[in-house]
């Protein structure tokens, strides 16, 4: 599989964050995949695939083969690593949204969104469509992200000031306790489930579970990159009580000793980390 991350050049999209990722695979080839859990949103379209796929508490699978039609879906955040395997020809065009960014294009609910196997049309009609077929229509990587450039951006919706979610993010870090929440809802004049239930609703997690993410990308990032001393040392600077802890959660996220991922893991241009599979 041919894997490339391209960024926009426009700057009100760099400021929420947005990459491209362009993915194609020859009719002969297979790949087998994992992909771990992170805090963006992955919008992706299919040129001609069929997209199956088996989720529930104990599976995390899903399965690309060539197919006849479109397909596009959003897909979200997992507790567990996303096992991805891919058969045969494949065209993807994805576009990674950060946390709380997808507000910006749709006041649809996140969970709306993630059983649709038509999102682009959901989100954008007719000119979803159009996109589509125009972004299928040339094999030039550098037109691909000028057309999805001038269409994102003419969908960016009024932001009407800063949403009280945008002001929660920029707010929380690793370290946060559960006082921030309570002080920011107090802030927006909202009471704590409110605050909940719009945080869960734009950004597809509860403030906990974001946390918990946003600390197990950071222990990631530092284990790939090899940034620490020692896993009782990186287990500290990340508020962890002890090395096992640290571990236990770890372990959790990934599937794996954190001491096994610079061993089995695939960076690809410093963004995307993926553990390939068979």
């Amino acid at each position: 599989m041919n894997i490339s991350i391209k960024y926009p050049a426009v700057k009100a999209l760099q400021e929420l964050g947005l990459y491209y990722i362009f993915s194609t695979q020859k009719a002969s080839e297979n790949f087998h995949y994992q992909s771990l859990p992170a805090t963006n949103l992955c919008l992706s379209v299919y040129k001609a695939n069929t997209i199956s796929t088996q989720l529930s508490r104990t599976e995390n699978h899903c399965f690309i083969q060539a197919g006849s039609k479109v397909h596009s879906r959003l897909w979200g955040f997992h507790k567990k690593p996303f096992d991805v395997v891919v058969e045969g020809e494949m065209d993807q065009v994805s576009v990674i949204i950060q946390a709380g960014g997808l507000r910006r294009f749709t006041r649809i609910p996140y969970a709306e969104l993630m059983p649709e196997t038509d999102v682009m049309g959901i989100l954008f009609g007719r000119l979803g469509s159009e996109l589509t077929a125009r972004l299928f229509s040339t094999d030039r990587l550098a037109d691909r992200v000028q057309l999805l450039d001038q269409f994102l951006l003419n969908a960016l919706q009024d932001s009407n000031g800063q949403h009280p979610i945008d002001r929660f993010l920029l707010h929380l870090g690793a370290q946060s306790p559960y006082s921030r929440v309570v002080s920011l809802a107090a802030t927006e004049n909202k009471d704590t489930s409110t605050l909940y239930r719009h945080f869960k609703q734009y950004v597809g997690q509860s403030p906990k579970e974001y946390l918990k993410v946003v600390r197990f990308r950071k222990a990631l990032r530092a284990l790939q990159q090899k940034n620490y001393l020692s896993l009782t040392h990186l287990a500290h600077d990340l508020g962890y009580y002890d090395q096992s802890h640290f571990i236990r959660d770890f372990t959790l996220f990934a599937d794996y000793n954190p001491g096994l991922i610079p061993k089995i893991a695939t960076v690809i241009q410093e963004e995307l980390i993926l553990i390939p599979r068979g």
